[in-house]
């Protein structure tokens, strides 16, 4: 974003963090949504140029390992009551290249993504908002951008579900239309133009040539419309019967595309501001990063607007150690007992007498800090938004909540005092909070670098040897390196225990095998073959080694296209990735290809699974406490 145009202030708290801040109107709001009966929505609160960062920085992302957390699972299964909602499931088939990392943190990860992965709606016909680069920024946790197309004040910011998120909720909400309904749905209006004129020409449809008139043209459209067999094609019809004049002159989305745009004055009447905090270092020692306001907030006023996904049962954040079933599957072991729990429980809201937890998903409420005595900002329950927040649901059961696990509910940060730009915005988290934190302090020990490969992970067995360089380093903490090292460089200096590399390759390979090869079948060749070729319009992401490294050829120069380049750096390598086929039910044929070629780009460090810093022993769980003022008594289902 172009922060030149911007009335820049900075104070003596900001200046370590780089980050700049300014008087502005807000660059985002948290308002009704333009589609019906959707809830809340994002929008723009100024323009933004085609691949300009959407807000000031990237919505940080938590991974969830093996299990999904939202809402109380059954008795004996991990599935909770919506899987996928507010979060992002990630497999080696519906990926984006920031994710690596992340994706290979377990078996099964889920990426927890505030602000734009929960926040904004999907409308397939305007997506203007898409996931573009990840950081990591500590602790497991990664901080990821959003950029699309240009994108006008006042405008409702949508985001790709995938089509498949919608077809596994049809019993959940009404028929969403995809992008073919919306075909379908403009044929129609074409035949209804007929129906009204006698011709196909758009330029008919004028009041003295059609059949009907204008009341008529109502009624017939609120049959059309409230017809009592829906289809998606249907539901992707304008609402309104003089809109779907104005579409068969054009077309539906651009009369939707209107109706998705509010005024900046409305937003700012009916609307909060998501972008009056921003992250930076935070100036508690050790503390990490914080959140710091981005203009003068005065007392009593709007720190942020935070909606927040209700969890019922608060075990559905421990994880467990494995054990062998009935069935002979792997099962968690439940009589051993809790031994850690997601990470996510740190950014979470409880309370000692209850199961409940809260998530709040909006942006950058993830980075607000605690002090016990310092603090400025605190919570309440929202006194709006009537048409989101449900301030009957606070003298509602958990049982209730439970059942009703769509969110409902949203809290506020509010300034305790008048708050300056560029201070850091703190709470209090509550005093079993820090109860918990001292007692742990009180009883932590540093581990000892030489066993640090035993020390980081609770799922893996102990080993007597350290299998690469001693101390632990986060694999992102190696992606600017330039070169990689050779298997053979490797036994001479190895990578740290907990890192391996990923290639980011489609090796596209289709060869039949009429009966199991008495040998490894090994194919040799270049990238241009594989990952170049047209009918490759997936990438697949392998476990490799590189073999060789040599300068670049000409060929192969950087494009200006940073999306097109497929070259970083001065040295293309050689590579070999296993690859396992399914050969019958129960046998896989395993390949070997050799890829020469390769750029630094496609190649990638990724921590080990279940050996990065979010696994460590005795790392601190604990979530904070809201006060007995703001969380409701209904709620309080332990006994105290």
């Amino acid at each position: 974003m172009d922060l030149g145009r911007r009335r820049r202030s900075r104070t003596k708290e900001s200046e370590d963090n780089d980050i700049e801040f300014d008087n502005d109107p807000c660059l985002l709001y948290l308002a009704q949504s333009t589609i019906p009966n959707a809830g809340l929505g994002v929008f723009a609160g100024t323009s933004f140029k085609k691949d300009e960062l959407i807000g000031r920085v990237g919505d940080a992302a938590f991974p969830t390992v093996d299990q999904d957390w939202h809402n109380s699972p059954s008795e004996h299964t991990s599935f909770a009551k919506h899987e996928g909602d507010y979060h992002w499931p990630l497999t080696n088939y519906d990926w984006m290249p920031s994710d690596i990392g992340m994706m290979n943190e377990a078996e099964d990860v889920s990426a927890t993504v505030t602000g734009f992965g929960a926040a904004p709606n999907c409308h397939f016909r305007l997506l203007n908002v898409n996931e573009h680069k990840a950081f990591n920024i500590g602790g497991g946790v990664q901080s990821l951008e959003h950029r699309r197309v240009e994108i006008v004040a006042g405008s409702e910011l949508f985001v790709d579900y995938g089509p498949n998120w919608f077809l596994s909720r049809d019993g959940i909400f009404q028929l969403v239309p995809l992008t073919n309904d919306y075909e379908r749905a403009q044929e129609f209006l074409k035949e209804y133009g007929r129906l009204l004129v006698g011709s196909d020409n758009p330029n008919d449809l004028v009041d003295d040539k059609m059949s009907l008139d204008d009341d008529a043209q109502r009624d017939l459209w609120n049959v059309i419309k409230t017809f009592p067999y829906p289809t998606r094609a249907r539901q992707a019809l304008p609402d309104d019967h003089r809109d779907a004049i104005r579409a068969i002159h054009g077309d539906i989305q651009t009369i939707e595309k209107e109706n998705s745009i509010r005024s900046v004055s409305y937003l700012k009447e009916y609307g909060k501001c998501m972008d009056n905090i921003v992250p930076g270092l935070s100036d508690i020692p050790h503390a990490g990063r914080g959140a710091f306001a981005t203009r003068f907030i005065p007392k009593g006023g709007l720190v942020a607007p935070a909606p927040v996904v209700h969890i019922a049962d608060k075990s559905v954040a421990n994880m467990y150690n494995e054990t062998i079933g009935r069935s002979f599957t792997v099962v968690r072991d439940e009589a051993a007992g809790v031994i850690t729990k997601q990470i996510i429980t740190n950014y979470m809201f409880g309370h000692k007498n209850s199961t409940l937890l809260l998530f709040p998903y909006s942006s950058n409420v993830a980075y607000i800090n605690h002090h016990s005595t310092k603090y400025n900002a605190g919570l309440r329950w929202a006194k709006d938004f009537s048409f989101y927040h449900h301030e009957e649901w606070l003298n509602k059961s958990v049982e209730f909540l439970e059942e009703h696990w769509t969110s409902g509910l949203m809290l506020e940060f509010i300034a305790l005092r008048d708050i300056l730009v560029g201070e850091e915005v703190l709470i209090n988290y509550g005093d079993e909070w820090q109860m918990a934190w001292d007692e742990h302090v009180k009883h932590w020990q540093p581990t000892n670098p030489e066993s640090d490969h035993n020390n980081l992970t609770l799922w893996t067995k102990y080993s007597e040897s350290n299998n690469g360089r001693r101390g632990y380093v986060r694999a992102e903490e190696l992606d600017n390196d330039e070169i990689i090292k050779t298997m053979n460089e490797r036994l001479a200096d190895p990578y740290p225990h907990g890192i391996m590399l990923m290639c980011t390759i489609n090796v596209n390979h289709d060869t039949a095998y009429l009966s199991a090869p008495k040998t490894i079948p090994f194919f040799r060749r270049s990238i241009g073959e594989v990952d170049l070729r047209e009918d490759s319009d997936d990438k697949h992401i392998h476990n490799c080694n590189v073999t060789e490294r040599y300068e670049a050829d000409e060929d192969y120069e950087e494009s200006e296209d940073e999306e097109e380049s497929h070259n970083l750096g001065r040295y293309m390598y050689t590579v070999l990735i296993e690859v396992k086929k399914p050969f019958t039910d129960d046998y896989f044929i395993t390949e070997v290809h050799e890829i020469r070629n390769v750029p630094r780009s496609s190649i990638s460090f990724v921590n080990i699974p279940y050996t990065s810093d979010i696994f460590l022993k005795n790392s601190f769980r604990h979530e904070m406490m809201l006060p007995d003022d703001i969380f409701p008594k209904a709620w309080m289902n332990l006994m105290p």
